[in-house]
């Protein structure tokens, strides 16, 4: 039967996907009819995307289908991009055709961020989507295949120079494991190459410390780690223009490297930052503490799309804020539906991980008064963590097995299309 009331939602990550599936918890099928709206057919595991890059991980084990979430509880699933937002209409252009809504939810997520800075998409390979993942993965064996039959030595290095703009989480992450990759897969296989003089890698980034979202005591032992793994930081650094083979900075430096990937941060997506709704500075669209833009019923937005406002400013733009405002912006919706009252969202952050490499990581608690903790038990509360956050028990067994496989038998370095 269909519904009385039409709800659309734009965007299968992780505001989207957890949306829908407290929705199914919520509503009964004869209440309403619910779109989910998404370019790709799978929800991105974004979290564990750099393993994908550095061959810890195959793709499939980051990608949930989003059908899994949709068609069990009775909803419809569009794949397509969204062209348009008719909010005097309330309609939602995309490639299929019109979709008229009664309540519409933004979760359009995030789009790489370049800050403006000539030559960041022409000579820099992002790390945003599956396909920079399985690229960057592939470009990086390439370069070593290349690198393991030159001569010259100068060539040998440039060719093996790394460099990877941007600290944050993702950047560290990255570095990281890219540098475990070579220490405990490709060493054994590249015997021509020496791994401590004839690779480099360069982290930079314009603070002045490493991930600066997060507590200092994390950059700390970020920090210490990276040196350990021979990571070169380069702190309070910033990118001036990015040319082919080379990064120049506003000190006037330049760092010549066959791989540059930037990894500099997150900006709301364009067709948020077009709507005609009240937005931020950095263009997300400002919503109540019931997630509405202007107050209005009709209109709700969560996630990287989202400017909720916490203490005096806005939540940041990650995938453990998305996930935490899914089910109250579920509840809400619900409500909405049956004309019932809402309620507001209190905000209660759960604390920060990042991941170090090898059987490294650091862990901050929030809801432990701060608690911080680093090495081997940061390691395994992270590993656990995602784990059980990770969709569906297939990823989950692929993911353990794939996580096991890398560790005692060296991750995926076949290089195919």
């Amino acid at each position: 039967m269909a519904g009385t009331r039409q709800v659309v939602v734009l965007g299968g990550g992780f505001g989207g996907l957890h949306l829908v599936r407290h929705l199914e918890r919520r509503l009964r099928r004869e209440e309403v009819d619910v779109t989910l709206v998404d370019r790709q057919n799978y929800h991105l595991f974004t979290p564990l995307l750099y393993q994908v890059c550095t061959g810890e991980l195959p793709p499939h084990a980051v990608a949930y289908p989003l059908r899994d979430a949709t068609a069990p509880a009775g909803f419809r699933f569009l794949q397509s991009e969204v062209a348009s937002i008719d909010l005097a209409h309330r309609r939602v252009g995309t490639a299929e055709g019109e979709l008229p809504y009664d309540h519409l939810v933004i979760a359009l997520g995030s789009v790489t961020n370049d800050y403006g800075i000539p030559g960041v998409r022409e000579n820099a390979m992002p790390v945003k989507w599956l396909a920079d993942a399985e690229a960057l993965k592939r470009h990086v064996l390439d370069v070593f295949e290349s690198a393991a039959t030159e001569t010259d030595i100068a060539r040998r290095r440039e060719q093996l120079t790394f460099v990877i703009v941007g600290a944050g989480p993702v950047g560290v992450e990255l570095a990281s494991s890219l540098r475990d990759l070579m220490d405990h897969t490709l060493r054994r296989i590249y015997p021509t190459i020496d791994f401590y003089a004839d690779v480099t890698i360069h982290l930079l980034d314009g603070a002045d410390r490493v991930i600066p979202s997060m507590d200092p005591r994390l950059s700390k032992i970020a920090a210490r780690r990276l040196e350990q793994q021979r990571v070169r930081v380069l702190l309070k650094t910033l990118v001036s223009e990015i040319g082919p083979g080379v990064v120049h900075t506003k000190d006037g430096a330049q760092l010549r490297a066959r791989t540059i990937v930037w990894s500099g941060g997150v900006k709301v997506n364009p067709l948020v930052a077009s709507l005609d709704l009240p937005k931020s500075k950095d263009g997300r669209v400002i919503v109540d503490d019931r997630f509405r833009a202007s107050g209005r019923d009709d209109v709700l937005a969560l996630g990287d799309a989202a400017y909720f406002e916490h203490q005096g400013k806005g939540l940041p733009q990650l995938a453990q804020v998305a996930v935490l405002q899914a089910p109250a912006a579920a509840r809400n919706l619900a409500a909405l539906v049956r004309r019932a009252p809402t309620a507001p969202f209190v905000y209660h952050r759960k604390g920060d991980l990042v991941a170090l490499g090898r059987t490294q990581a650091a862990a901050e608690f929030a809801k432990l008064g701060g608690f911080v903790i680093g090495g081997l038990p940061a390691w395994t509360v992270w590993r656990v963590n995602y784990l059980m956050q990770l969709l569906g028990v297939r990823n989950r067994g692929t993911l353990l097995v794939e996580w096991v496989l890398s560790f005692f038998a060296g991750r995926l370095v076949a290089n195919t299309p």
